[in-house]
């Protein structure tokens, strides 16, 4: 993994609850976690295969879309940091990224989890530090596991 910036990062539990339950959407695998390890415009798409939103980068900025192509949220990455908003422009969190570390925050400052990456694997953890799934990258392919080692989600270039 590079150490560019993290862009398309969390966006937390916090957009999730956004989101109609109906749309699939990034930011609903992991807990908006697995867009947190990529970069660049990609396809996601759900633990069944099904197609689950993309993203597209402009600038500094990474704009996230459910299965429907409605505007599911947007990232703004700098060198170590990353500010989450939800669809309707909301703060929603930040993510914080220090060596192979980062640390999660939802909208009110509060540590809402964090993830470690060591080669092309990427370990999420919860709010109290207990396993919450992993990802692995191969290729132009990224999959998502849950903490039962369930795939529910992957991330296509």
């Amino acid at each position: 993994m590079s150490s560019k910036p993290i862009l398309a990062a969390t966006i937390l539990l916090a957009l999730v609850g956004s989101l109609h339950a109906a749309d699939k959407s990034p930011n609903q695998i992991l807990g908006g976690k697995p867009a947190a390890i990529s970069s660049g415009s990609g396809s996601y798409y759900d633990g069944s295969g099904s197609f689950a939103g993309r993203s597209s980068p402009s600038g500094k900025s990474t704009s996230l879309y459910d299965s429907k192509g409605g505007f599911a949220g947007r990232v703004e990455a700098e060198k170590d940091s990353t500010k989450f908003y939800d669809a309707k422009g909301g703060f929603a969190g930040r993510a914080e990224k220090s060596g192979n570390d980062t640390k999660f925050y939802d909208a009110k400052g509060s540590l809402s989890g964090r993830s470690t990456t060591s080669g092309n694997s990427t370990k999420f953890y919860d709010a109290k530090g207990a396993y919450a799934g992993r990802s692995e990258t191969s290729g132009g392919t990224t999959k998502f596991y849950d903490a039962t080692g369930r795939l529910v989600g992957s991330k296509t270039k």
